[in-house]
């Protein structure tokens, strides 16, 4: 927190009646906070904006309606250029347009770590690995942040599904917390700064995170010294009092009285201390002063944006197969086949979902060649008819360019996949073209992995990633190889879905979040226990080679030093690996993990000497505090996690840790199978707590309409008028923000719809609602579910 501001926000706050601040604890409406101008108070503006500006003015109807902005490839598109300096030029603009609007604050990025495959909002996060993420996502909130607007990192933290966000509870044990899913958060705080940090709608360990004072008062505030704002994601305050003593600042979206009520009273019962309500005003009004839109607005410059955006897909693209086929050879004939070539899948649904400016479009810019639909874009079925023409075109033509891809309805926040599979309609069109032209190069357009059941029939695999309004212009670029493709993948693309260690305790129809399979997350579950994937953590083809020598190991400053020769034709970039492999013993630990990385431009002969620091976290294991685990490590230098090319050691003074007799016999030792409950209570130190599954009578403010809609006819009927009125406004069910906003609505917890509501669904109102449910009087006040504190003015 700047001084300045801080000191003049003392001097405001140490002026405003009880009423005022827990006022100012809410949101003004769903993007500004309160504004006390009398008393120098003015209003912040927020967006959401981790791929671009979706900033919305009064008025708005509905997700889509936003101002014009630029729409930057996601952010899971932008971790394959493993090029952070890039990444931070992608967040300088984005903060450019922000600050042209007059927003305050842009709520991105997203640094949850990737967990299975199927999470519907992998688009929107970095990777599986937290070294790589926090490397990137640091970048990132420095590029926004050098334009004076903030930026707010978000979900904090163990958000890795969409199925029940608001009422899941995320059970993992202290050191796979600290290691995956806290590490990027952690490195961004302490060296980017960010304004503001978002709490998750989930519950970590039993507690809600935006009450959870372990994780945003021990942890973020006095251990990694965070001084700024912490806010709620939309909706998700569950408990005002806890959260002010937690160290939760804001509650978003506002419109509601219940919240303040709910800490008034508290405040009355001594159960809430007015110094921490004091302390959550002074943060907010000393952000307000340096981020609202008295940030002087100024103008920005969209091409260069656009450019920006284009650069991050070129470099997005990963090229995950090819048999020389690519890049095109000049004068080729070439039949473009795929609905998505003219109707692109090019962001995310949800919340990230921006009012691009112009998009290209691959048929667009190659109106020469010849074209087949090939199947429907929004669906991905296809006919017989379609299949022959697309078939026709294949045969006449040099090479077959296939466009396919995850239709937004598949991949949206809000709900996650079924499977990794690609719509049915799209492989049976792959299969038909390459048997048809063995030169058949697929151009894939989505934002997770998927199943490529014909990968081998085909002569190149190309993934677009979800790249933006200018995505297609750099997908063209990379074809005909006025790019050569340089991205690596940041996250495992396994063989199936099944493969993922957490299959099993993740999603759908689990009220819990077992996080079984601990430290083993992604490569560091593959490459440990030997299971074979699709496509491994870091792979990506050039239309260039590269040659790796002289490797050096310095001890004393942990460094990796090793040239890098392009040996190939033309001039390329190389993402240099670099793993450590650590030394036997101790706790379960991964047989590798990412210790740092350089990506490098070469012309054609051209050598660079690179040096590699390795990161100390990755040398160190969580066994109540950081300790850094002496012995000696190998040290793996490569194109991916498995293509190794280099190996060398380095001793690292210092001690081991003993091997606890806990984890004899378990799948930690062994990774064979999947980790059962009784893996996990070794794990946790502890019996895992019981999953319990609501029924009438026991429903509470963690239950959704729709699940009380089973056994109740007042919540089915609320909960089918709120449905049908949002399919209508939408005008297809099928469109993924309408799927998010149901399941935002309807779907999502009552204590969150009450939250949402701004005062349209009144506490009271909710309370009958769940009383109803249980099979009591509406009327009905006092203790278990009916006193829920998101429901009541007083405390459960």
């Amino acid at each position: 927190m700047d001084a300045r501001y801080a000191d003049a926000a003392e001097k405001i706050v140490a002026k405003l009646d009880r009423d005022r601040l827990l006022d100012l604890g809410v949101g003004a409406d769903f993007w500004h906070t309160r504004a006390y101008p009398e008393a120098g108070v003015p209003a912040l503006a927020v967006s959401d904006g981790p791929s671009g500006l979706r900033h919305q003015g009064p008025g708005a109807r509905d997700m889509t309606d936003s101002e014009p902005a630029t729409c930057f490839p996601a952010l899971a598109t932008a971790a394959a250029t493993w090029d952070p300096e890039l990444v931070e030029r992608m967040g300088a603009a984005i903060g450019s347009e922000a600050r042209a609007q007059g927003v305050g604050v842009v709520l991105g990025p997203g640094l949850n770590i990737k967990r299975s495959p199927l999470c519907g909002r992998n688009f929107e996060y970095f990777s599986e690995d937290p070294l790589l993420a926090g490397t990137l996502a640091t970048s990132h909130v420095r590029g926004v942040q050098s334009t004076g607007v903030g930026s707010c990192i978000k979900h904090f933290a163990v958000n890795s599904q969409e199925y029940r966000r608001f009422g899941n509870d995320s059970v993992v044990d202290e050191r796979t917390l600290r290691e995956i899913y806290l590490r990027a958060f952690e490195m961004v705080v302490r060296d980017a700064r960010p304004q503001i940090v978002m709490s998750a709608y989930v519950m970590l360990k039993g507690v809600y995170c935006s009450d959870n004072r372990h994780l945003l008062r021990d942890i973020l505030r006095d251990e990694w010294g965070f001084d700024g704002v912490v806010v709620t994601d939309w909706g998700g305050m569950h408990d005002r009092a806890a959260a002010y003593e937690a160290g939760c600042d804001l509650a978003m979206p506002g419109g509601g009285t219940h919240l303040q009520r709910q800490a008034a009273t508290a405040l009355d019962l001594g159960t809430l201390r007015e110094g921490r309500v004091r302390e959550s005003a002074r943060r907010l009004v000393a952000l307000a002063m340096a981020h609202a839109g008295g940030a002087k607005p100024a103008a920005t410059d969209v091409a260069a944006n656009r450019e920006v955006a284009r650069r991050v897909a070129a470099e997005g693209h990963v090229l995950l197969a090819n048999d020389g086929t690519l890049p095109l050879a000049a004068g080729a004939r070439v039949a473009l086949i795929g609905q998505m070539a003219e109707r692109p899948r090019y962001q995310g649904g949800g919340s990230s979902h921006i009012n691009a400016r112009r998009v290209a479009t691959m048929r667009g810019l190659r109106p020469g060649w010849a074209y087949a639909a090939g199947y429907d874009a929004r669906t991905g079925r296809t006919t017989r008819a379609r299949v022959e023409e697309a078939v026709r075109a294949a045969r006449e033509a040099d090479v077959a360019v296939v466009v396919v891809g995850l239709p937004e309805a598949i991949e949206s926040e809000g709900y996650d996949r079924a499977d990794m599979h690609l719509p049915k309609g799209m492989n049976r069109l792959v299969a038909a073209v390459a048997q048809a032209n063995p030169r058949t190069v697929v151009v894939l357009q989505c934002g997770s992995p998927v199943e490529l059941p014909w990968e081998k029939d085909v002569a190149a695999v190309l993934c677009a990633g979800l790249g933006g309004e200018a995505g297609a212009e750099a997908t063209v670029d990379v074809l005909e190889g006025a790019v050569n493709p340089s991205g690596k993948l940041p996250e495992t693309w396994p063989l199936h879905a099944d493969d993922a260690p957490c299959a099993g305790c993740w999603g759908e129809p689990h009220r819990q979040s077992q996080y079984r399979e601990g430290v083993f997350v992604g490569y560091r579950y593959y490459q440990t226990a030997g299971v074979p994937v699709a496509h491994c953590f870091g792979h990506g083809l050039s239309y260039t080679s590269f040659a790796y020598g002289a490797l050096a190991v310095d001890a004393a400053s942990r460094t990796a030093s090793f040239d890098v020769t392009n040996v190939g034709g033309v001039a390329g970039a190389e993402v240099a690996q670099v793993y450590v492999e650590p030394p036997a013993g101790g706790l379960p630990h991964p047989r590798v993990q990412l210790a740092g990385f350089a990506r490098v431009e070469l012309a054609p002969g051209q050598t660079r000497r690179v040096s590699v620091a390795l990161d100390e976290k990755s040398l160190s294991v969580w066994d109540d505090g950081w300790k850094l685990v002496g012995g000696t490590y190998q040290v793996l230098v490569g194109s991916s996690v498995e293509d190794v090319r280099l190996r060398g050691a380095l001793d690292v003074a210092g001690k081991g840790i003993a091997a606890p007799g806990k984890f004899a016999g378990t799948w930690y030792r062994s990774l064979e199978g999947r980790p059962t409950e009784e893996d996990s209570r070794a794990l946790l130190g502890r019996p895992v707590p019981p999953e319990v599954h609501h029924a009438r009578g026991t429903y509470d403010e963690t239950d959704s309409l729709l699940e009380m809609a089973q056994t109740s006819a007042a919540c089915r009927f609320v909960a089918n008028r709120i449905k049908g009125s949002v399919e209508r406004q939408y005008g297809d069910p099928m469109d993924p923000q309408c799927r998010m906003s149901i399941a935002s609505s309807v779907g999502c917890a009552l204590f969150g719809l009450v939250n949402c509501s701004g005062g349209a669904l009144p506490a009271g109102v909710a309370r009958a609602l769940l009383n109803l449910a249980n099979g009591r009087a509406p009327w009905r006040r006092g203790a278990g579910a009916d006193g829920a504190p998101g429901l009541t003015g007083r405390r459960g």
